[in-house]
């Protein structure tokens, strides 16, 4: 009694989902377009810490070359 209950109430269920388990040609494009994406966003991240490292480093640079200021007291 209880399986044809649950049966009756999946029968409108059935081919609802948006993605059939085919897949064939736009599975394969849909594949290529979620790894092309991934690899974009790996490439923007490592862009941004390319540009963070730079930075950090140009920083490091200027301060290590700095003048230092002398306490000179300027005579007029």
């Amino acid at each position: 009694m209880t399986s044809g209950r649950l049966d009756n109430s999946k029968k409108g269920a059935i081919g609802m989902g948006d993605r059939d388990n085919g897949g064939g040609f736009f599975g394969v494009i849909e594949a290529m377009l979620a790894i092309i994406g991934a690899l974009a966003v790996m490439g923007v991240l490592a862009v941004a810490a390319s540009v963070l490292a730079w930075e950090m480093e140009l920083r490091k640079s200027e301060q290590e070359n700095a003048l230092p200021e002398s306490p000179t007291v300027p005579t007029a």
